[in-house]
């Protein structure tokens, strides 16, 4: 089965926060929802303090954790490219998901009363347009591609990979 996923390059996102502005016109979210956010983390002391960005969202992972705890199977993976999915004809807004989620990518829609989650823009994907994050990201720290090996160490405080085999890949390279 083919696997899609993100390269996220640390050294490049700026926090501009465009990736998160295209996710939301793109999937029309509500103001609380958000499918991809910017984490803004400060380091370093005075006279070298340093601001850095990361870019998250759902990873697709390999193992979900949100679908194996969803009571009524709203939660699918597609064969053809991994892509995770939520029914929202089928969520109840439980939120289990929410708390089986070690990335946080489930959001509860308070106007619907269901979960939803980055669907890594599916109909793009299916027109091979792309998702809009990583066509949005003007810095090009965001890549959407397939069957990458999805090894390495996450940031400080990302989630151990063994948890659900997440589809993502940090690397830290100089800015051009």
């Amino acid at each position: 089965m083919a696997q899609v996923g993100w390269i996220i390059d640390l050294g490049k996102c700026v926090g501009c926060k465009a990736c998160t502005v295209s996710c939301k016109m793109e999937n029309n979210t509500t103001t609380e929802v958000n499918y991809r956010w910017v984490i803004e983390r400060e380091s370093g002391t005075y006279p070298n303090p340093q601001l850095s960005f990361i870019s998250m969202g759902c990873n697709h992972c390999t193992d979900p954790a949100c679908m194996a705890s969803c009571p009524v199977d709203a939660i699918t993976k597609r064969t053809s490219d991994g892509i995770v999915l939520i029914d929202q004809d089928a969520c109840i807004g439980c939120k289990y998901c929410m708390a089986a989620c070690p990335y946080g990518a489930p959001q509860f829609n308070a106007i619907t009363l269901k979960v939803e989650k980055c669907t890594y823009c599916a109909a793009r994907a299916d027109a091979s347009l792309g998702p809009a994050c990583a066509r949005t990201c003007v810095g090009g720290a965001i890549q959407a591609v397939t069957d990458e090996s999805w090894d390495g160490t996450g940031p400080d405080g990302f989630s151990r990979r063994a948890l659900t085999n997440p589809s993502i890949k940090f690397v830290n390279s100089t800015p051009t």
